[in-house]
């Protein structure tokens, strides 16, 4: 497989083109999922037996990994409290084991608590490397999420917290592997930081964003008001600040998110 490239297709065939030990870290973030048994139609029933139907991908793709990951190569999954259990019993034969959260900073749905975390599996089969002496992380890391406005992808992750995980955990010319690439933005983090990268990706039209967003070498997002206007307000698209005054004249590239409702016009950088 070449490297700083998205393929398409399912990540558990995908996988298994990967060199063996050649990956050197692995963040990426599944869609969260949990086992509901619906009855006569319309009744829905919990049982923890059935969580081993997610087990069981979950620890299909984890010997999947190990083929593809060196020894002591740091793996990151996003997940929420009802995927966890699943995930870490998988894992729990490694070495290293935690549970972070990641705190959003602002408290979204659900009842009757609302929710302001996810959370994120940190896994290592062997003793750990990290490359930022005298700073270590809290297990509760706080970063904003993505506004909703300036999201490609529902799921979409903040680039500051995927680059602090980057810079803590991997070095230039690394390869990291994102099995669920999504808007691309751990593909984005590498390609600033000098990391080399291979994603995975099963949905087209987030093939093609993707491409479009990592192949521009793209510095920031500027997002444009229906008149073509730049809003008043500082707003921070890819961890940068807007500017919100006398913008350059640009000739941006269009892309145009899989979600129907965004719209961004893609800077490109120098």
């Amino acid at each position: 497989m070449e490297v700083n490239k998205v393929y398409q297709g399912d990540c558990m065939l995908l996988l298994d083109e990967l060199e063996e030990n050649s990956v050197d870290c692995i963040i990426t973030d599944p869609p969260y999922s949990t086992p509901v048994i619906t009855g006569f139609g319309r009744k829905q029933f919990k049982n923890v037996a059935d969580l081993s139907i997610q087990e069981q991908y979950i620890r299909t793709f984890k010997e999947k990994l190990e083929r593809v990951l060196k020894p002591n190569a740091p793996v990151f999954i996003f997940c929420n409290d009802s995927y966890f259990p699943s995930i870490f019993r998988a894992f729990y034969d490694w070495k290293c084991l935690q549970m972070v959260v990641w705190d959003k900073g602002k408290i979204g749905m659900g009842k009757p608590f609302r929710k302001q975390h996810e959370i994120i599996l940190y896994a290592n089969r062997e003793s750990f490397e990290y490359y930022r002496d005298g700073i270590t992380f809290s297990t509760v890391m706080k970063y904003k999420q993505v506004q909703t406005q300036d999201r490609l992808h529902p799921a979409e992750k903040p680039l500051d917290l995927i680059k602090d995980l980057l810079k803590g955990f991997t070095k230039d010319g690394d390869l990291v592997l994102d099995t669920f690439m999504g808007s691309g933005v751990v593909a984005l983090g590498c390609q600033q930081l000098k990391r080399n990268w291979v994603g995975f990706e099963l949905n087209p039209d987030f093939v093609s964003l993707i491409n479009k967003r990592i192949g521009s070498n793209l510095s920031g997002f500027i997002r444009t008001s229906p008149n073509g206007d730049f809003s008043d307000e500082k707003e921070h698209n890819m961890g940068l600040e807007v500017p919100t005054s006398s913008p350059p004249k640009l000739s941006p590239t269009e892309i145009t998110s899989p979600n129907p409702n965004i719209m961004f016009n893609l800077k490109n950088g120098s």
